[in-house]
């Protein structure tokens, strides 16, 4: 028998929490001490209802493992760039095999960079989850003295989000001492030394994926996941909303938000890209805040601390 779809406006508030209690069940989400999708939806009254299940419909959780997934993923998928229409399997597997036992592995630095940027998490399972040696993971300073001193080696930059990729861009942009007389950004040795590289993110919107494309030809971007931009709740084409309740959605937004106590410049999440997802390890800032906000009396359905 071929299961049956529910159509949009078919989606309830009893389909979306029994789908969220079977993810608990599962443990594809956590338990409800980090989740709370009941209490999130005690947030909302009469008609905002109806935009509050489509909300919490289309909400992404990926836990560890889902991330640790996908991040062997996106790494693996760089095997594609190792051979020619015409290579032979046994060419293809050592032409991978020389880029794994060399390959250099650095993060991606927040525009103001911070201790508690994502990267030093993506590094750390670049060891445990892909098996890279400690010697090849590197911060991106140490990465580009490397370069410098021993030669071409793949570079693959490692993270878990790229919403608008200004982020991966101040990265490749950003002068670094290599030593005491020398400055020196991924820009600039791209042009001096014949190496790939690569930048790995778990999830990339298209405008990021467009923007370092236009600003860092050099870079190949291989994500686990690509979040076209009807992906966003704030899109005209948005998929999270049924054709009956788009034309209104923004509305229901900013309204709820502003209920909630969210400041008007914020309500749309990063860079207004509206997203409606979050992570085990933390929730993006391109995430809409009426998922994890706290003051005002107002219920996460995640708890971002």
């Amino acid at each position: 028998m071929v299961e049956q779809r529910l159509a949009p406006l078919e989606v309830t508030r009893e389909f979306v929490l029994t789908k969220c209690a079977y993810f608990t069940d599962v443990q594809v989400w956590p338990l409800y001490r980090k989740l709370h999708p009941e209490k999130w939806l005690s947030n909302f009254y009469g008609q905002e209802l109806r935009f509050a299940v489509h909300l919490l419909n289309s909400f992404f959780y990926f836990n560890q493992i889902l991330v640790d997934q996908l991040f062997v993923s996106a790494f693996q998928r760089l095997s594609m760039s190792m051979s020619e229409e015409h290579d032979t399997p046994h060419a293809i597997r050592s032409a991978w095999r020389q880029f794994c036992d060399t390959v250099l592995i650095t993060r991606v630095t927040g525009e103001e960079p911070r201790d508690t940027d994502s990267g030093y998490h993506f590094l750390r399972m670049a060891r445990q989850v892909l098996g890279i040696p400690e010697k090849r993971i590197l911060s991106p300073q140490e990465t580009l003295s490397e370069l410098l001193t021993r030669g071409p080696r793949p570079v693959v930059f490692v993270d878990d989000f790229a919403g608008t990729g200004n982020q991966f861009i101040a990265t490749w942009r950003r002068e670094l001492f290599v030593d005491r007389s020398l400055v020196m950004s991924f820009e600039r040795i791209s042009r001096i030394v014949a190496t790939e590289f690569f930048y790995c993110p778990i999830v990339a919107t298209e405008l990021a994926a467009n923007k370092i494309k236009s600003n860092c030809p050099s870079v190949a971007l291989s994500p686990a996941h690509f979040l076209p931009s009807q992906y966003s709740a704030l899109s005209a084409d948005s998929l999270i909303w049924p054709p009956q309740l788009r034309h209104r959605a923004l509305d229901f937004l900013e309204k709820a938000s502003a209920r909630a106590g969210i400041h008007a410049e914020r309500w749309k999440g990063f860079e207004g890209l509206g997203l409606t997802l979050a992570f085990e390890h933390g929730v993006p800032d391109a995430t809409l805040p009426l998922f994890y906000w706290e003051e005002n009396g107002w219920k996460p359905l995640i708890e971002r601390r």
